[in-house]
């Protein structure tokens, strides 16, 4: 009941409503909504360690942080995602960031493991809000433009990706909780941004007006649900082991190169900014122009299969300045699954289940992220150093065939 009224209280009046001719401005500002929500969550990444070694020593409790992010993801973005569809994009996406900027500010605030924990749960179940934004893209995008508008999504990862972890490591020689709280204040300008200027982007005769029941709280379901809707259970399959690869292999891969080649930390760093550039520059001028030439099932087949040959390649490198361009290589791939996933699957759903939709594949790629590291450590360990790269490509290889075997829709 509170957070029905919640969601009402945020809801947009009629006159808020998305306008055609602000469909450019409302993107530019939902990107800048999502840059700042990936720079919030990547702040944390040079401390959040650093942080929890403060308690424990272990390193599966230093795993547990990012595990339970990612199972709170996966338990909720699916009801997330419906809720977008009932009461619309504008309140969710508010009530998510302001729960965002909550749990920054208990894992800054700290004191006791449990509390910190509790802090990454909060995050993990409202970071339903990057979902609600492909949502939100999805319903002001004219089909022959979604998949260059989802594109958005992946820049704002990428620069987030440079940008969260510089700002993480400069605030944290102030101390290690003041990236939490830059974060923490960060989500709420966010909240700020989106509650004054963000238009709503669904109109109230295409929101879903079914009640919600006991079964929309059940992740599994609401996947179960999805996958069985024509075409759409062979893409939730290819994402799923896209991301199992892609989460498994870079869990690993700064292990990978320090073992191999004796790589230091700022060659690491180099290596994560360039593929950060790589995916910003082809997202900007690169898959806008093929994915409309080439169709999205072509394009997602062909770079999937790219991305194999070039994680064989990492694996097989006999030089670490090989490795560079390679990973900007594979990160250059990456740029077109998301749009061409995003867009082929909600081509096929209703604009009621486009939340939904999204919610589904968020939590599927939070539950990969949970079984691809522990799966790429365990072989990692087991089979031979760097074995994530080529078992990977193989799975990624699995990924395409099934992809070109999707029927156009």
């Amino acid at each position: 009941m509170q957070l029905r009224l919640a969601l009402i209280l945020v809801a947009p009046r009629k006159r808020d409503r998305l306008k055609p001719h602000k469909t450019r401005n409302s993107l530019t500002l939902i990107f800048f909504v999502m840059l700042m929500d990936v720079m919030g969550i990547t702040m944390l990444s040079p401390v959040a360690p650093q942080i929890v070694l403060r308690y424990s020593s272990e390193a599966v409790v230093v795993t547990l942080i990012t595990i339970v992010y990612a199972c709170g993801q996966f338990i909720a973005s699916p009801l997330i995602g419906k809720l977008g569809d009932r009461y619309g994009r504008r309140p969710v996406l508010l009530v998510s960031v302001l729960g965002q900027s909550l749990g920054y500010l208990i894992f800054g605030l700290g004191g006791s493991l449990w509390i910190l924990l509790l802090g990454r749960l909060i995050g993990g179940i409202t970071a339903g809000n990057l979902a609600t934004a492909g949502a939100y893209i999805a319903d002001v995008s004219k089909p022959e433009e979604r998949s260059k508008n989802f594109t958005l999504i992946g820049t704002a990862w990428s620069l987030g990706l440079i940008l969260g972890p510089a700002l993480g490591g400069l605030f944290g020689q102030i101390s290690l909780e003041t990236p939490a709280f830059v974060a923490a204040a960060v989500a709420f300008v966010n909240v700020l941004l989106s509650f004054f200027l963000l238009p709503e982007s669904l109109p109230l005769e295409k929101r879903h007006s079914l009640a919600l029941s006991l079964r929309d709280f059940n992740p599994v379901i609401a996947i179960s649900d999805m996958a069985r809707k024509p075409g759409l259970g062979k893409l939730l399959l290819v994402n799923a082991l896209f991301s199992f690869a892609f989460n498994g292999i870079a869990s690993t891969s700064a292990l990978f190169v320090i073992q191999k080649f004796f790589a230091v930390t700022w060659q690491i760093s180099l290596l994560m900014i360039l593929a950060g550039v790589s995916v910003a520059a082809s997202n900007t001028f690169i898959v806008p122009r093929v994915i409309p030439r080439v169709g999205e099932r072509i394009s997602g087949t062909l770079s999937l299969v790219g991305l194999a040959i070039f994680y064989s390649a990492i694996f097989f490198a006999p030089f670490f300045w090989l490795v560079y361009p390679l990973n900007m290589l594979v990160s250059m791939m990456n740029s077109f699954i998301f749009p061409v996933l995003t867009t082929l699957s909600a081509n096929r759903v209703d604009p009621q289940e486009m939340g939904t939709l999204m919610g589904v594949t968020s939590a599927v790629g939070s539950l990969m992220n949970v079984f691809g590291p522990l799966w790429a450590g365990v072989v990692y360990d087991n089979v031979m150093l760097g074995a994530p790269y080529w078992m990977g490509a193989l799975i990624v290889v699995l990924a395409a065939w099934i992809l070109s075997q999707t029927r156009p829709q």
